[in-house]
């Protein structure tokens, strides 16, 4: 049940008690009142009928002293004694009327006992009257004995006890009266302590309905309330009915699911948040560690080439100052000194040759001759130039192919530079046996150079692309060498929209594979 229907119901009951109350109070009143007007006419009734039985006996006593002793006021007393009994016999009448319009017909008969009374009255008047008529002074026996007749017999008897009657009837009434007022009074007093005992019975047990249906809700509310100051959001408050309260914990219950799915949102974005702030961060942090690379690299590469420019334009200018110092030379002399001179001229040029194909790749200025290649013949070519060095060191130089023809468009001497470049490195610093296979790729082909040398550690391999790089192996096995033909193979190679990768472990050789396309992207034209 819901609270508001309780409260309603408790406040109907209480409602209704208090009309009870008030209607008892009214009925009660209603009739204090009508006792009180029946007491009041009874009261009034009683002397009104001992005032008319007092001036009647007063009228025939002064009869009585007239016709005994004469009368001295010339009737002027019995006028007045009669007046008084008509305004007596008057207002006993309007009194018994006032009685029956308040109480109905039941007080008719006491119309009849007062007419019987008047009349009563009325012969006796008559037969004083016949009295009264032969005179006051009595003369004869006769006379007398009438008079005390009428006192002895029709006052003293007949009209006393009508007038008893009639007063016995009134003490009668005023008794039932009485009675009756005492009876309603107990009546009220029953009435007023029932009613009183019901509405505290009824409160009572309101409230105690009340409070047990607010207490455990309440308590419940509170307890929902401390748990999600505390931060449990996993607290609900159970919800046992569909009063006010229950629909204040359902409330509650969606507001805690609102502040989870909240929470959870927030959560989500703070971490989203992070993950982002952290990608950043390491996005920085790579900028920072390559732009810190890039200038170690450009401080790197403006010593190295100060220092690979230094070596021949030392011997050039070296070989120049000993052709012209002292005495003439022979001319076998003067040629080793210009062929010295050619040789480092041609070194010089080679090394500036690449760094500045290096620099236009890198600036997206790379100038390429193509036209169409067939790598099944250029590769075999390739591999003959590098046969006297294979011989040379001892090196087992193979080829394996399956391809019929490898067309595809490119430089064919900057592709032939490249392989130069793999071969020399895999004849200068592999094995005993150097491989060179020559396949077909989904975006074009692929050459592979293999060979069973020491192999290069994690260091060295992630680092072998960059410029004026020698790895350990290298450098122990070949002092020559500027450290430029594995980034400018690459440069070559993305030049031609392909790719380059190595792949080595410690004493497991080293694998590059150059994945060329068989026909170059398209690009825009303006």
């Amino acid at each position: 049940m819901r609270f508001v229907t309780k409260l309603y119901l408790l406040f109907g009951g209480l409602l209704t008690l208090a009309i009870l109350g008030t209607l008892l109070a009214l009925w009660g009143t209603h009739e204090a009142r009508f006792n009180l007007k029946r007491t009041d006419l009874a009261h009034r009734s009683y002397e009104a009928h001992l005032s008319l039985s007092n001036h009647t006996y007063q009228l025939f006593k002064q009869f009585g002293d007239a016709m005994t002793i004469g009368d001295r006021d010339q009737g002027a007393l019995e006028r007045e004694l009669l007046a008084a009994i008509r305004r007596d016999i008057v207002g006993i009448r309007e009194i018994i009327a006032s009685e029956i319009r308040l109480a109905g017909n039941e007080e008719i008969d006491e119309l009849n006992h007062l007419a019987g009374i008047e009349a009563q009255i009325a012969k006796l008047l008559e037969e004083y009257q016949s009295v009264l008529d032969s005179g006051y002074a009595i003369a004869f026996t006769d006379e007398w004995e009438r008079l005390s007749n009428i006192l002895d017999e029709q006052v003293d008897r007949e009209f006393k006890q009508q007038i008893q009657i009639a007063l016995d009837e009134e003490l009668e009434e005023l008794a039932a009266q009485q009675t009756l007022t005492e009876h309603r009074l107990r009546l009220n007093q029953i009435l007023a302590i029932l009613v009183g005992v019901v509405g505290a019975a009824i409160a009572l047990a309101a409230l105690w309905l009340l409070v047990r249906d607010l207490k455990a809700p309440v308590t419940r509310l509170i307890e929902g309330a401390e748990a999600l100051a505390r931060g449990d959001r996993e607290h609900r408050i159970e919800s046992r009915g569909t009063g006010e309260l229950d629909n204040v914990a359902l409330a509650f219950n969606r507001m805690a699911d609102e502040i989870a799915i909240r929470e959870q949102v927030l959560e989500a974005a703070n971490q989203r948040l992070e993950r982002a702030v952290a990608e950043r961060t390491a996005e920085l942090q790579r900028l920072l560690d390559t732009l810190k690379s890039a200038e170690n690299d450009r401080r790197r590469l403006l010593a190295d080439v100060s220092h690979e420019l230094r070596t021949p334009l030392t011997i050039i200018r070296g070989e120049a100052e000993i052709a012209l110092r002292g005495a003439d030379k022979t001319p076998p002399e003067y040629r080793e000194a210009l062929e010295k001179t050619r040789d480092a001229a041609r070194h010089t040029a080679r090394l500036v040759d690449d760094l500045l194909f290096i620099a236009r790749r890198e600036s997206g200025e790379t100038r390429l001759q193509r036209r169409e290649v067939d790598l099944v013949s250029l590769l075999p070519e390739v591999i003959d130039d590098c046969r006297s060095m294979a011989d040379g060191r001892n090196v087992q130089l193979s080829f394996r192919n399956r391809l019929e023809s490898a067309l595809m468009r490119g430089d064919v001497d900057r592709l032939r530079q490249v392989m130069i470049i793999l071969l020399e490195n895999a004849l200068r610093y592999g094995g005993e046996k150097v491989d060179v296979q020559l396949e077909r790729h989904p975006r074009g082909y692929s050459i592979v150079v293999d060979d069973d040398g020491p192999g290069l550690g994690p260091e060295d391999l992630a680092r072998v692309f960059n410029r004026f790089f020698r790895g350990s192996n290298a450098a122990r096995r070949y002092s020559g060498g500027a450290g430029l033909g594995l980034p400018v193979a690459k440069a070559i190679v993305e030049a031609h929209d392909g790719e380059i990768a190595m792949q080595s472990e410690p004493g497991q050789g080293v694998t590059v594979t150059v994945m060329l396309p068989d026909r170059p992207h398209l690009e825009a034209v303006s």
